[in-house]
């Protein structure tokens, strides 16, 4: 079950989100605003029924490992001189 608590810190209000995920580690997340925490939860509860719950930290890839796999993908990649264009 989810449930969304107010937190007020240097006077400003925020809503923190929590969850279990289907493993059943508690996961959290913060918002501004309550509509948005009650929202973002909607989603992850149908989420999870649906079976289409996916791990937030399993999207996070680090941009040397991103840049390794695109430049992998890429072995034709080399500078070109432009054709075409006049200078003024």
């Amino acid at each position: 079950m989810a449930s969304i608590e107010k937190r007020v810190r240097s006077g400003r209000a925020y809503y923190r989100a929590r969850y279990r995920d289907p493993s059943g580690r508690q996961r959290n997340k913060t918002f501004r605003r309550k509509v948005d925490a009650e929202k973002y939860l909607a989603l992850i509860e149908a989420a999870k029924v649906r079976g289409t719950w996916t791990d937030p930290a399993h999207g996070k890839i680090t941009l040397a490992a991103w840049l390794a796999t695109w430049w992998g993908a890429r072995p034709t990649c080399a500078p070109r001189p432009r054709r075409g264009i006049v200078p003024t």
